[in-house]
């Protein structure tokens, strides 16, 4: 069933909110059973539900006070893309290919975008591509 421009607008509206809230709930109830997250750090899929709420739970637990602030939407039939600059304090150790990131108690903020194909008014996939080099500068890892 296609789902109309003006309810994907909706519903991406609906998706940032609850993610700069903080509820996952919510999050997860506009997700699909069979829906997908990948993260372009290490693009595995996560599949499912259940494993797709721990892999945002653990998104929360390592960035406690992570906001999202919407630089650009864009929304079609059956799709969004959300363009957003991240606001967020690491509180745990992240680990990126060979390096341990360390928490420094600063807040970094870097840029994000997320392309979401929508099905039935449910998120299906939430492709996720995020600005490393922007973090890794700011955590002193690379200069320039």
């Amino acid at each position: 069933m296609q789902t109309t421009s003006t309810e994907i607008k909706q519903l991406a509206e609906r998706y940032g909110a609850a993610w700069n809230d903080h509820d996952l709930d919510t999050i997860m109830e506009m997700h699909a059973e069979d829906s997908v997250f990948e993260l372009s750090m290490d693009g595995a899929e996560v599949k499912g539900v259940e494993a797709i709420r721990q892999a945002f739970t653990g998104i929360f637990a390592m960035w406690p006070d992570i906001h999202f602030e919407t630089r650009r939407l864009y929304s079609g039939e059956n799709l969004f893309v959300h363009e957003y600059t991240i606001t967020a304090t690491l509180a745990q150790p992240l680990p990126l290919g060979e390096m341990l990131i360390q928490p420094t108690g600063n807040p970094v903020q870097f840029n994000g975008v997320d392309v979401i194909p929508v099905e039935d008014g449910l998120v299906q996939r939430k492709d996720t591509y995020l600005d490393l080099v922007a973090a890794q500068r700011q955590f002193g890892l690379l200069s320039g």
